[in-house]
């Protein structure tokens, strides 16, 4: 294919880019680097009671963070509202079109539909056909002088020498009434690919009750930008074979219509999780620490008192045990705050047992002549006591994990009491202890952050 391809983008700016609008703009952003071809994006915000600039900047920041440059635009529909006009009105000279007053006096222009076959071969679908008798004379151009979406998105996509429609298939019933405007006018018409709908989990339609649905949501999730985009890559569409875990450049290269599904796509978190943490755990913990860093500002920790090291050292002792940067803060919380948040059941099954205040006590006591805080050294402590004891290790390692960290999972304990230091360390153990000598039927302590 030649590299006279030029695709669009043209989101309406009525709310933050959803997924499946992010999904559709990945799509012609492929097309167009694979063909060597332009990406233009345009908003179209003749919409004038639903359309806002906080929307319009949502959806530039979405694209720019999943990495969809454009190389045209944007261009703003609000700002054509002129040509629209020109066109509208040389259709009602050419008697393909004609005022319509309401009974307030105000003019719109409607388009006379000609009744007849309209058929046109979808790049996905195939061959589509409708009855035109069945649609009626339609408004173009509202009385406000605004135009309506069937038309301005002609006018445009004509304007901007548009070669291929790359849009969901809710577009489709809107397919003949453009192609009548193509053939009024005389323009050469576009490809058409229209792309299935992307379900949730449970076969429905994806909508906010299936959780996050826009872009910006899985960013403050703490999801990779490549992560999601190689996620949507596959939502209806396949490389060729099994692979899973595809660069940009590969995406780009192995990128075609001819293997997009005719089906919808069914979203999964589960899959989506899962692909993050492979990103993640192919992340060096270098650039993954910048990453946590900004994330845990924005979630309210006091990030400028922890030295980068620590930081560091947190990032790599996790690095193979979280999915998003949202579950490596709910993972770690423990180590920002001097208090404990217990999880009952962990709680239930290693605490209250009889003599486990003890058990604390005893290391505890150990612990605290321990005078190189560090792994081995630990190690070497915990397992001088349990000999001494006559107990397993796992005796005192899972009470200590809870006592700890409030929970019965996490990274190695004698790696965790290390990065947490002596002094926060026998602070948790001794809160615990006390709580114990009290109940634990209703102890949740909120975390307040503080410096590590």
């Amino acid at each position: 294919m030649s590299s006279n391809v030029r695709v669009r983008f043209a989101p309406s700016p009525t709310g933050y880019l959803h997924i499946g609008g992010a999904r559709t703009a990945l799509f012609n952003w492929l097309f167009a680097r694979h063909n060597n071809g332009i990406f233009l994006l345009r908003i179209e915000d003749t919409d004038q009671q639903r359309s806002t600039e906080e929307a319009t900047q949502a959806i530039l920041d979405s694209m720019k963070w999943l990495g969809l440059d454009w190389d045209e635009g944007p261009y703003y529909q609000s700002q054509r509202l002129s040509i629209y006009k020109q066109y509208a009105e040389n259709l009602v000279a050419q008697g393909k079109a004609f005022y319509d007053t309401d009974a307030e006096g105000r003019k719109a222009i409607r388009f006379k539909m000609e009744d007849g076959v309209t058929e046109f071969n979808d790049l996905i679908h195939g061959n589509i056909t409708f009855d035109t008798a069945l649609i009626e004379d339609f408004v173009i151009l509202k009385a406000d002088g605004f135009p309506t979406y069937n038309f301005a998105c002609v006018v445009d996509d004509a304007d901007m020498e548009i070669t291929h429609i790359i849009r969901g298939d809710d577009h489709i019933s809107n397919t003949p009434k453009q192609i009548s405007l193509y053939n009024a006018f005389g323009f050469k018409l576009p490809e058409f690919a229209h792309i299935p709908m992307i379900l949730g989990e449970d076969g429905s339609r994806l909508s906010k009750r299936h959780g996050a649905t826009s872009v910006t949501e899985y960013r403050d999730k703490g999801y990779l930008p490549h992560a999601l985009v190689n996620f949507l890559a596959l939502l209806g569409w396949s490389p060729g074979n099994d692979q899973e875990i595809l660069s940009i450049q590969e995406m780009i290269e192995k990128f075609s219509l001819k293997r997009a599904n005719k089906t919808s796509a069914q979203f999964n978190n589960t899959k989506l999780d899962w692909m993050n943490g492979q990103y993640i755990k192919n992340t060096s913990v270098e650039q993954l620490t910048l990453e946590v860093k900004g994330f845990f500002e924005k979630s309210g920790i006091d990030m400028k008192k922890i030295p980068a090291v620590w930081l560091a050292n947190l990032v790599k002792l996790y690095h193979e045990r979280f999915k998003t940067f949202q579950d490596l803060l709910n993972q770690t919380g423990f180590f920002f705050t001097d208090a404990v948040e217990y999880d009952q059941a962990a709680v239930d099954k290693f605490l209250k047992k009889e003599g486990i205040a003890d058990l604390l006590k005893e290391a505890y006591l150990v612990l605290s002549l321990v005078d190189n805080f560090d792994k081995q050294s630990l190690e070497d402590c915990l397992r001088t006591l349990t000999a001494k004891i006559g107990i397993g290790f796992s005796k005192v390692a899972q009470p200590l994990r809870v006592a700890i960290t409030g929970r019965s999972v996490s990274a190695g304990i004698f790696e965790t009491m290390e990065l947490l230091g002596k002094e926060k360390t026998l602070k948790k153990l001794d809160s615990t202890i006390v709580t114990l000598g009290k109940t634990f039927e209703s102890v949740k302590v909120d975390a307040e952050p503080s410096s590590a």
